[in-house]
């Protein structure tokens, strides 16, 4: 009798699952996700498979949630439609009536879930599993310790496509016994690493597992959409053995409000029905044996809280040298059957018991001979005319030895403590990284750019350690190619200089002037680079079509300097000499030419803009900025910028720059704005905390048209921000030594530099 009921139970051994669910609701934000199972009451429709669904629409629409349950009442009903087809087929066919009722949506005008509708739907019968993904969320397998990201590479951001095109990236593969499948919104992955959530699957139920990921998001105060189904794919009688004490379905926040009005679906029936059985099972687990080993009891009486039942494979094990979804090792049930035989664990423990003692006695023994010994050893000692001076000396020894193996022992657990937190390091800096990756999904680039600073940081403290210094110097590597993605960064490496006006030193040694050539302020206009020679009294130009350096005129006089010059339009230049005077240079025919200009209360500027048709002089000396208004005869002053009374300390201006808004820049790097003549209080903000602060500006440059620039010659780089001091981007290089003027055409999309008589161009944007 008993052999026939063993035969019956080896037959009807089942692959039963347990379900994890978590959900959220954050009432103060749009959008709509859930997650459910569905598994039918009819047996026939049993046997023909169950279904998953994680979806997740980030559509503010109060038609989202009408969507989703549209979307699954669908599949459902298709899926289940006609019985005599294969899994995969029904599956397809369901996929595409979904895909027809979203094309219906769209084609009567709510669009607005098109490209953020994010849905894992699978369909398992026996050990076949067929899944469709789209968007941003993720099906993960755990299989034998290692956690596979199925949907890996399917999500391709920005992606567009038609909506009856939707639902078609479909993977499939076979289950096994112990796998654990996650379907998810890409948003846990905002706060749970993936190595985090491996540990916590390979440790716990899905039920214990959920809970505790709910109770960790529970501190988080942006969760918003993250729905979890967590499915464990396991023998009935190993399930059965363990007590579920935890809850199915999990809540971060307030459970959400009803979404379809509707009468209880077959869903939530069958739901309830596995919650009875499985109640039933509790109560009296003996019968609910019988059932299962009963040849004639029908699949769906195997059912534990919301487990489905998959008919086992008995197929020779075999383990591929990498687990992977197509390929997939099959278990031998007597290997599970025999390690949870009651009878067998307790005599392992007896005889464990009976081992711990017998060693137990044996050490104490052997301790007791020690002490023996030593005793008779140094009573001997003693006994002999030089024994204390023996025992003393043989007392240093023993200290000098045991001083030394302790310090040996603590270098060696500093060591090993060292390396534990390299390691712990190395592996917080993976997380942060991973997390990262999904903030960028989310479009989150400030909370992307704080942990990429975090695990940039912890990456290289793990550089520090020999043991992981070279997979923290790949990773410090990758983040720091990441952490300037995401923080809007250029860098140049061996930049050359565009043009070196040296070259023209042979045309001056010609003249009999001074051979060594010397450049000012440098002016660009239509990509030609213009310069004037304070040293020589030369204009410079240099021609882009033709990559010609030439002197284009020249001061003759005996006592005025080219000391400044500035852009007044296309065709004109303004240099300032020294003595004051003002020359107009007519870029069209190169003339030069002399203008009138009352100097008014000053005798020197530093610097020189032309913004609309005024000239505007920086006199640190006398802490004032000179307006200059055009008349027949030159310019004239019309009225200082600083008001009477009201005159800031600008004493030691080493720049500034005018966009509508004055910006003076001053020694330790205070950046002052003015408008209308009164300081507003500016600061530069935002800057990444990953980056180096700012250690020395030199230059400030600003105009009508273009974005507000500083030249952080300390760090080698410019910093580029709005008018309000909001950073937007950087540029950092590394040839180019100590700047001495700086310039941005923001329409030709360049910063240029000059460096003794080089000129470099650096492009605002990324190719």
């Amino acid at each position: 009798m008993s052999e026939e009921v063993t035969s019956k139970s080896s037959k009807t051994n089942r692959l039963a699952t347990r379900i994890g669910k978590l959900l959220s609701h954050n009432a103060r934000k749009g959008g709509f996700s859930t997650s459910l199972v569905y598994e039918p009451d009819e047996v026939s429709e049993k046997r023909h498979g169950s279904l998953y669904f994680v979806i997740d629409i980030g559509s503010p629409s109060a038609l989202s949630a009408d969507i989703a349950y549209n979307l699954i009442d669908i599949i459902k009903e298709e899926f289940y439609s006609d019985l005599e087809l294969g899994v995969g087929e029904s599956f397809e066919n369901a996929l595409k009536a979904a895909n027809g009722e979203l094309a219906a949506i769209a084609k009567e005008g709510e669009k607005d879930w098109m490209g953020k509708l994010n849905i894992i739907i699978a369909a398992v019968r026996d050990k076949e599993m067929h899944v469709v993904q789209r968007g941003t969320a993720e099906v993960h397998l755990l299989r034998e310790g290692n956690l596979t990201n199925l949907s890996k590479g399917m999500y391709a951001p920005g992606e567009t496509y038609a909506p009856e095109e939707t639902l078609v990236n479909i993977i499939e593969g076979e289950l096994d016994v112990s796998d654990k499948v996650i379907m998810s919104t890409s948003e846990l992955f905002y706060y749970i690493s993936v190595e985090k959530l491996k540990r916590l699957m390979e440790n716990n139920t899905p039920a214990q597992a959920t809970k505790k990921l709910a109770t960790m998001l529970e501190q988080e105060d942006d969760i918003n959409r993250t729905s979890v189904l967590m499915v464990e794919f396991n023998l009935p009688d190993l399930i059965a053995q363990e007590e579920e004490t935890e809850p199915t379905e999990n809540w971060i926040g307030e459970p959400g409000p009803v979404a379809k009005p509707k009468a209880r679906s077959p869903l939530a029936v069958a739901m309830d029905k596995a919650q009875s059985l499985a109640d039933a099972l509790q109560k009296n687990e003996e019968d609910t044996e019988a059932e299962i080993t009963d040849d004639r009891a029908e699949p769906e009486e195997v059912v534990l809280r919301e487990e489905i039942i998959i008919d086992e494979v008995q197929e020779a094990p075999t383990k591929p040298a990498r687990p992977s979804w197509a390929s997939m090792k099959t278990v031998n049930i007597k290997d599970y059957t025999a390690k949870v035989d009651s009878k067998q664990v307790q005599q392992i423990g007896q005889v464990a018991w009976r081992v711990v003692k017998a060693i137990g006695t044996m050490l104490w023994a052997l301790l007791d001979s020690i002490i023996t010994f030593t005793t008779n050893v140094i009573r001997n000692i003693k006994k002999r005319p030089d024994g204390n001076r023996i025992l003393l000396i043989a007392t240093a020894v023993i200290v000098v030895a045991v001083v030394g193996v302790t310090l040996a022992l603590s270098s060696g657990y500093s060591n090993r403590i060292g390396l534990k937190n390299a390691q712990a390091a190395l592996a917080e800096a993976q997380q942060k990284r991973d997390a990262a990756q999904a903030a960028l999904i989310y479009e989150d680039g400030v909370r992307a750019r704080e942990l990429l600073a975090e695990a940039y940081a912890a990456a290289v403290s793990a550089t520090k350690n020999v043991r992981t210094e070279s997979a923290a110097s790949v990773l410090v590597a990758e983040l720091q190619g990441q952490i300037d993605d995401v923080s809007n960064v250029s860098r140049f490496t061996d930049v050359r200089p565009l043009v070196n006006f040296d070259a023209i030193a042979p045309q001056l040694a010609g003249n009999g002037d001074d051979v060594s050539v010397n450049i000012g302020d440098i002016v660009v206009l239509g990509g030609n680079i213009y310069t004037n020679d304070s040293v020589n009294n030369k204009i410079y130009k240099y021609k882009a079509s033709s990559s010609e350096v030439a002197i284009i005129n020249s001061l003759v006089s005996s006592n005025k300097r080219l000391a400044l010059t500035a852009e007044a339009s296309d065709s004109e230049l303004i240099l300032f000499t020294t003595p004051p005077g003002i020359y107009s240079l007519n870029l069209v025919n190169n003339s030069l030419e002399g203008k009138a200009l009352d100097s008014g209360d000053w005798s020197n500027a530093e610097q020189l803009i032309v913004y609309g048709d005024k000239l505007y002089f920086l006199d640190s000396a006398t802490n004032q900025i000179y307006k200059y208004s055009p008349v027949p005869e030159g310019y004239t002053p019309i009225a200082p910028y600083f008001e009477t009374g009201h005159t800031p300390d600008i004493a030691g201006a080493l720049d500034f720059a005018i966009d509508g808004n004055v910006y003076v820049l001053m020694p330790g790097n205070v950046i002052k704005q003015f408008l209308g003549g009164e300081e507003t209080g500016f600061q530069l903000k935002n800057i990444p905390s990953s980056y180096p602060a700012i250690s020395n500006i030199t230059h400030i440059y600003a105009d009508a048209e273009s974005d507000f620039y500083v030249l952080d010659a300390g760090n080698n780089r410019i910093l580029r921000f709005d008018e309000e001091g909001v950073y937007l981007a950087q540029y950092i290089y590394d040839t180019i030594q100590n700047p001495s003027d700086m310039t941005v055409d923001q329409a030709g999309g360049f910063i240029y530099l000059s460096s003794g008589t080089e000129v470099y161009r650096l492009p605002l944007n990324k190719e």
